[in-house]
């Protein structure tokens, strides 16, 4: 039996001891109730267990088949010979890899177990410390509400950042935004090059959502990324954090080949109040707006231009109040939803008591849509 197999072995053995000394603790009366949550936890933790030790005889067999003596003089079944590195290619690589995981899954299943005594704060602080990646960013999410008070907690989740796992320093980005520390952005901005674009895109997202406008001029750059994602999430947070040094770069991308880029570009023109950036976006509208005319009315009119607003609103209420087709009107209500909610009011209500429907139900939905935004 190898090292990693005997490693596994021992460490089922403990779990199932840990396990058994937690039984015991549950067993024996105490001044104070033990709660239903960790006599279900350790169940759950019993059905890993035993799915475990399946997996670790499973491994055992197949150790024994790969160890037995083979007879050099026999000849192969298809009398060929097998070419050299061959077994190199899928034993080491896939069976190692294997055992590996399973006893990353071990370590972690056993961490748990220890912690389930342990109140949450102790619990995420022994979670940052497991093998398991995934153990790892449980504890950086348990720690988010200390984080908002405490500098230990905040602190160990900035070190997170630079976990090995593009998963834990996801989480880790994600949770510093979600705790809203504005004292976290150099700590975010540095994090700008990190080789993960998953990890890169979401510190541009938290940036953004942070109002980070000293990373203004590094965000502005990746609207030349090769990443449609990428430069979506820049042009987005730019946005966002209403910096306003990014108006040619944006008007740059109303041309971009992405759908989302070029939609995310309009709203970022729009909140950062970009006003010379109307005659580009007019010029849009009028020619060829695409799948995007009502997120050109919409910014046009938050920059001044009511034109295209008042046009689209009268050619889509004398759609929805005097088309034939049905579905028409259906389509009409919906995009006056999308853009003129309010000022739609009144042709909702004449299309409550429409004769199809259909068009009745959209015309309550928008109605009631209205007043939850409100």
């Amino acid at each position: 039996m190898n090292k990693q197999t005997i490693s596994l072995a021992l460490a089922v053995t403990a779990i199932v001891f840990t396990i058994g000394s937690l039984v015991l603790r549950l067993d024996t009366p105490t001044g104070t109730e033990t709660g239903p949550d960790l006599s279900f936890k350790l169940e759950q933790m019993e059905e890993q267990l035993e799915e475990l030790r399946t997996q670790l005889g499973t491994l055992e067999k197949e150790e024994t088949t790969a160890l037995a003596p083979e007879n050099p003089q026999a000849p192969q079944e298809t009398g060929e010979l097998s070419s050299p590195g061959e077994e190199e290619k899928t034993s080491p690589e896939a069976a190692g890899g294997n055992q590996e995981d399973l006893a990353t899954r071990v370590s972690a299943l056993r961490t748990r177990i220890e912690a389930l005594e342990s109140d949450p704060i102790d619990r995420g602080f022994r979670y940052l410390d497991s093998d398991s990646a995934r153990l790892r960013a449980e504890g950086v999410k348990a720690l988010e509400e200390l984080a908002r008070s405490d500098p230990e907690a905040l602190a160990a989740i900035r070190d997170m950042m630079n976990d090995p796992s593009e998963d834990v320093r996801w989480w880790s980005v994600d949770t510093l935004a979600d705790i809203g520390n504005k004292e976290s952005i150099p700590f975010l901005m540095n994090m700008l090059g990190d080789p993960s674009a998953k990890v890169q895109q979401e510190v541009i997202n938290s940036l953004g959502r942070l109002g980070a406008k000293d990373a203004g001029p590094q965000i502005a750059a990746f609207l030349d990324s090769d990443n449609p994602e990428t430069r979506a999430k820049a042009a987005d947070a730019i946005g966002k954090m209403k910096y306003a040094g990014a108006s040619d770069a944006l008007l740059a991308s109303l041309g971009d080949q992405n759908g989302r880029v070029r939609s995310e570009a309009i709203w970022s023109l729009a909140e950062t109040g970009a006003k010379d950036a109307v005659p580009a976006l007019r010029k849009i509208y009028n020619e060829n707006p695409g799948d995007q005319r009502y997120s050109l009315v919409r910014c046009l009119r938050t920059l001044g231009d009511n034109g295209p607003f008042n046009a689209e609103f009268k050619r889509l209420s004398s759609q929805a109040l005097e088309s034939e087709d049905h579905n028409q009107r259906t389509e009409a209500i919906r995009n006056l939803t999308y853009f003129a909610k309010s000022e739609a009011k009144s042709v909702f209500q004449q299309l409550q008591k429409d004769p199809n429907k259909r068009v009745r139900d959209h015309a309550n939905w928008a109605l009631r849509d209205n007043y939850r935004r409100r």
